[in-house]
């Protein structure tokens, strides 16, 4: 379904929300392995780092759900 404006909705929504929200997190959910990458990636984030995430997703997930 390429071609019809999800990115830009997405950009859209994150423009009028931004002061909503403490956070904003861009996942690549192409497929499983990038899913996995970008919530790896999201320990490089300093507030991640304090919370001491595991090296699995769920730990990850767990972390955003308590934002």
């Amino acid at each position: 379904m390429g071609g019809i404006g999800k990115t830009q909705i997405a950009l859209k929504f994150t423009e009028e929300t931004t002061k909503q929200y403490s956070h904003i997190f861009w996942i690549d959910a192409t497929d499983k392995e990038t899913i996995y990458a970008s919530l790896k990636g999201l320990s490089s984030i300093p507030e991640a780092k304090n919370a001491t995430l595991a090296e699995d997703d769920e730990s990850v997930l767990n972390w955003i759900g308590s934002l």
